[in-house]
């Protein structure tokens, strides 16, 4: 089998999709076990624990394995799950059952605690931030860092941010509240931590990325006090093609974030950006970010063919004007839940079909702060979309 043509082996090896399938094939010969461990290390998932973090440390110490490695992905299930499930693993290998007896509850309790304090240490000692370096320093091919908030379940925020209970047949609970001092709400400070450990673990092994993207909720509070930590994301982000952004912003934040350079160091550094995505957490208060604000005023990036806005609101003149910067380039635009403090929207579309050359837009609710409106027709964001895109005859009509 090591004698088939690179090609035909690299040919057989595509037409496997299931994993297991193309570790078997590794063990057919040398030539498959490299073109399978390509397909299987070329994208590594890993969550915020002790155990996912040395095995992606494991890896990095192995150069067979991990020059395949182009993709790490950063998983953040809800905290309950990442200590609930350790701690369900650990109850099962120390043999205690406690669904038909309360006698071991106790005992249970004390892994629970383990776990839970495992947890905590993980966050706040350091061992996340200098693990995580120590394996990104082992993948020389590394291009695209991707983290995400994995809820798949839809389960209320309560649920990522509450405490763990034991319960008892007397109706006794033994319960531990997990600390939104130390985690924030819903996590959001452990995301913080793990978006920071990414930052700086890319920054240090001096990686060049053409993808960094997240999408799971930041507080950017983090960011206002540190910025040392500003211009290594500026220094991370200044090569990628695709950008993504998801801020947790609150309205108590907004002067705060209209002082700050945030933006203004981190994006405006990547003179390669062809995709940009950029969400806040809730739409703010009319006129608190202004674009110019978020992007300055005169800034272009070179080659922007995608842009997608989410909770953010604007004024029809910025808006314009960014646009217009980009009217060669843009070929793609995305509009959720924005508002436009100052303009139409109907406006807005006829700007976009007689400047710019789409080729695609998608557009979900959207809001008129001045005038209270919002489009909450299906039919009507299809209607516009096809207007703006393809030369649709008219608007929807809308009553004033």
């Amino acid at each position: 089998m090591d004698k088939l043509p690179p090609e035909t082996a690299r040919h057989i090896v595509s037409y496997l999709t299931k994993r297991t399938d193309v570790a078997s094939l590794r063990l057919v010969s040398r030539t498959f076990a490299i073109l399978g461990a390509e397909l299987l290390f070329h994208t590594i998932s890993f969550h915020p624990s002790y155990p996912s973090l040395s095995r992606l440390r494991k890896i990095s110490q192995h150069p067979h394995l991990a020059h395949n490695i182009r993709e790490l992905v950063l998983d953040l299930p809800p905290i309950r799950d990442l200590i609930w499930g350790p701690f369900v693993r650990h109850l099962e290998a120390e043999g205690i059952d406690i669904s038909d007896s309360t006698k071991r509850i106790p005992e249970a309790f004390r892994l629970l605690t383990y776990h839970v304090d495992q947890y905590s240490k993980l966050q706040t000692s350091g061992d996340f931030a200098s693990m995580l370096g120590e394996a990104v320093r082992g993948f020389p091919r590394l291009r695209g860092v991707l983290m995400k908030e994995n809820n798949e379940r839809d389960r209320d925020y309560w649920l990522s941010q509450s405490g763990l209970t034991l319960g008892c047949n007397g109706g006794f609970n033994y319960r531990i509240e997990l600390s939104a001092e130390l985690h924030g709400y819903s996590g959001s400070k452990d995301h913080y931590r793990a978006f920071a450990a990414l930052v700086d673990a890319v920054y240090y092994a001096g990686c060049k990325l053409d993808t960094f993207y997240v999408d799971a909720k930041v507080d950017p509070r983090m960011f206002f006090d540190n910025t040392v930590r500003l211009e290594r994301a500026g220094v991370v982000f200044q090569n990628c093609r695709v950008l993504g952004l998801k801020l947790d912003i609150e309205d108590s934040m907004v002067e705060h974030l209209i002082k700050t350079p945030l933006f203004n160091v981190i994006l405006p550094s990547s003179p390669n950006l062809q995709s940009l995505t950029l969400q806040f957490g809730i739409s703010c208060a009319r006129e608190a970010i202004p674009l110019s604000t978020i992007f300055g005023s005169k800034h272009v990036w070179p080659r922007l063919q995608k842009v997608s806005f989410s909770f953010i609101d604007m004024e029809d003149r910025e808006l314009y004007a960014f646009l217009l910067r980009h009217k060669s380039t843009l070929r793609e635009l995305s509009f959720s839940m924005c508002s436009l403090y100052a303009g139409r929207w109907d406006d807005a579309m006829m700007f976009l079909r007689q400047n710019l050359g789409l080729v695609a837009l998608r557009l979900d609710p959207l809001f008129e702060l001045a005038g209270e409106f919002d489009y909450l027709c299906e039919s009507e964001l299809k209607m516009m979309e096809d207007y703006v895109v393809n030369g649709g005859k008219c608007l929807p009509l809308r009553e004033d």
